[in-house]
């Protein structure tokens, strides 16, 4: 039997084997290793539950050289809800480069950092989307951004439902659950296809205005969609929403307890290769700190 490609699948088989290998993202999130390649990562949450701030840690542990926390890998960040503070990725930055120096915590050279940042700065491409048809068509050159510089492993989009409401009008009526799926079978095969990390964030009210249908099951819901992860937010299943096949989801709260400093703590649920614990965490001006306290 002969095998057919095209030229542009003959070349992501080729670039596939020059793509570097890539370590563990985060410990905290990642304790066994990954994301790996070909997976998707969500991340959803309410309104200022630390979505776009856990984004922008992610981006800095992509972009970093490995002698300061980083995996020195490329990265695409598609920007759709444009509340993304690029000022404090800065300063995200410059808290792994600092806490990496030897000693740690040292006061190293500010042209150090700043050329260490312009460094990592190089190996990301940022898209910036205002527009439904904008958006669209960044998906659609993807593949080819890919195929051209294999050093991008990861892409990053806040948040793949930004325009949703720019799709469903009176005319043209879709359901979240629907264009959801939509999107998320894009992403599924992009990743696949090209052998990259897809993390996104979203919303965790979106689709939860599915109703299950009388006699169907989580258990056989689950099945038919391709091993889903349990929720403890409105966007579960068992509340009425959709949780769809993703192999690590973090679902962002706020906690109830404070610190003894009074500032917000929150939690990050972690659902990831068949095991689910909780994480604690603040935030401020360098980003996400986090505690120690584990469940």
């Amino acid at each position: 039997m002969c095998e057919i490609e095209t030229g542009v699948q003959v070349l992501q088989r080729i670039s596939s084997g020059l793509s570097p290998f890539v370590g563990c993202l985060e410990p905290v999130l990642f304790p066994d290793g990954g994301p790996s390649k070909g997976e998707l990562v969500e991340i959803t949450g309410e309104t200022n539950s630390g979505k776009s701030c856990l984004i922008l840690e992610l981006i800095a542990k992509i972009i970093l050289p490995k002698n300061c926390g980083g995996q020195a890998v490329g990265a695409v960040f598609i920007n759709c809800d444009n509340n993304i503070n690029m000022a404090r990725l800065l300063n995200i930055m410059e808290k792994h480069i600092v806490n990496c120096s030897t000693p740690a915590n040292q006061n190293t050279d500010r042209r150090e950092i700043q050329r260490i940042r312009e460094e990592s700065f190089s190996r990301l491409t940022i898209i910036t989307c205002y527009t439904l048809d904008e958006f669209e068509l960044s998906m659609l050159t993807l593949s080819d951004l890919f195929v051209k510089n294999p050093h991008n492993v990861f892409l990053l989009i806040d948040s793949i439902v930004a325009f949703y409401w720019s799709r469903c009008t009176e005319k043209n009526l879709i359901r979240m659950d629907t264009y959801l799926k939509l999107l998320h079978n894009k992403l599924k095969k992009m990743c696949r296809e090209n052998k990259v990390v897809i993390i996104y964030t979203k919303p965790s009210y979106f689709g939860a205005g599915r109703k299950q249908k009388a006699g169907e099951s989580d258990a056989a819901e689950q099945s038919s969609l391709g091993g889903l992860y349990p929720s403890s937010s409105g966007c579960g299943s068992g509340s009425g929403g959709i949780n769809l096949p993703v192999e690590h989801r973090l679902e962002l709260t706020e906690a109830v307890g404070q610190t003894p400093s009074n500032d917000t703590k929150f939690t990050a649920l972690v659902n990831s290769k068949n095991k689910q614990f909780t994480r604690y965490f603040l935030i401020d001006r360098y980003g996400i700190n986090w505690l120690n306290e584990r469940v």
